[in-house]
């Protein structure tokens, strides 16, 4: 009763400390109540402006003769119809900073009737608006109040490695924020643990150094590394050179404890559990071990060898298989399905079944393998028999 109690008390306690936390740090807003920044915000509204024209393209053609509708429906592009229809879907389809947008819109109306009927001569909508008119954003490759050119432009901005810091927006520093593997003022360098895969005068691609190196290497693979990792040595000339895996379970002393057994990995290598019926193993299962376990005993001569088993159960008597007989029950009834409409054939098909189960389980369970031979050959020959 007192444990019971005291667990009450602690999930109370828990609750209290959740809703103070609460109170504390409250909730962010609903992304529809987000504010976002100037330039991200002004491409929002007009993107979904022009989801609106993509949706009302054409929408006043019925089909049919495609030349006469538009040269007679042609004005529809451009009328005052279809802004409206724009306008009173706009931000509908917004769902982060939503309300926003709705506020942006409405105070950008008269801009975009001002673009509207200028539509073919003026197509970007986002440099007039965004850019242009309200300077809330700068052309791309740019950045800064002053729109200054990004490193490397107008060629491939950061080597096309990485991204200029405030690239089309009045923020940033402009400087290269590299991506993984490169370096440098322009990402035109790749960084240690890494290696150029490709490099002429525009392009510079950067692919990771094996695992077997520490630090830089020249090519692909082990025999790239300038140094060798922890868990590998360096191979001679005569070898090939590189960085050659040390097997760790190789050693004379193990580096696993008693009562596990080692397995090599690249570079590595793991110790896993013995099984429990060995005192010491030399690898997984009950066939491997160095000695047994208390309560256990060494018997058997079958194909598997000598086995540990527990006191007082023969070898080959471990727990039941529930496997197999889920599958001897599926071939039973898959037997019945088969034959439903012959109950003779089924019954002696069945009989069969259940006979070479049954002799099959005490094969399993028999430690004689002479005898086993001898009674899988009468088995086989009555079998293929009643088949037959």
């Amino acid at each position: 009763m007192r444990e019971i109690v005291l667990m009450l008390m602690i999930l109370a306690m828990g609750e209290a400390s959740q809703q103070e936390a609460k109170k504390r740090s409250p909730s962010s807003p609903p992304p529809e109540a987000e504010e976002l920044p100037p330039c991200q915000a002004c491409r929002t509204v007009v993107q979904s402006f022009k989801d609106g024209m993509a949706r009302t393209n054409k929408r006043h053609f019925g089909g049919g003769d495609t030349a006469y509708e538009e040269e007679k429906l042609g004005d529809y592009a451009v009328s005052e119809v279809r802004l409206a229809e724009v306008q009173e879907g706009l931000c509908a389809d917004v769902k982060r900073g939503q309300n926003q947008c709705f506020k942006l819109a409405e105070l950008w109306e008269s801009n975009f009737e001002d673009w509207w009927p200028k539509q073919k001569e003026i197509e970007d909508l986002y440099d007039w608006l965004c850019v242009r008119t309200l300077s809330y954003c700068c052309p791309e490759g740019h950045y800064g109040a002053e729109c200054r050119p990004c490193p490397g432009h107008p060629g491939p901005v950061c080597s096309n490695n990485g991204k200029c810091k405030g690239a089309g927006t009045r923020k940033g520093n402009g400087l290269c924020a590299c991506n993984i593997g490169y370096e440098g003022e322009l990402c035109d360098k790749c960084t240690s643990g890494y290696y150029d895969v490709y490099r002429d005068e525009k392009t510079l691609l950067c692919s990771k150094c094996h695992k077997s190196c520490k630090g830089p290497c020249t090519k692909a693979g082990p025999k790239g590394c300038v140094e060798c990792n922890v868990g590998w040595l360096s191979a001679s000339a005569e070898l090939g050179g590189g960085c050659l895996d040390v097997n760790e379970c190789a050693r004379a002393a193990s580096p696993c404890t008693k009562d596990e057994f080692c397995v090599n990995n690249e570079g590595s290598y793991a110790c896993l559990q013995c099984d429990r019926s060995c005192d010491g193993c030399t690898g997984d299962g009950p066939d491997m071990c160095v000695k047994c376990a208390e309560g256990h005993k060494l018997e058997g001569n079958g194909p598997a060898g000598r086995l540990c088993v527990p006191v007082g159960r023969p070898a080959g008597h471990g727990p039941p298989d529930w496997s197999r007989y889920l599958t001897y029950l599926g071939l039973s009834v898959a037997t019945g399905i088969i034959f439903q409409k012959n109950t003779t054939v089924a019954a002696v098909i069945g009989l069969l079944v259940g006979l070479y189960v049954t002799v099959s389980e005490y094969m399993l369970s028999s430690p004689s393998p002479d005898h086993n031979h001898a009674l899988q050959n009468s088995l086989n020959a009555l079998f293929n028999n009643k088949l037959d």
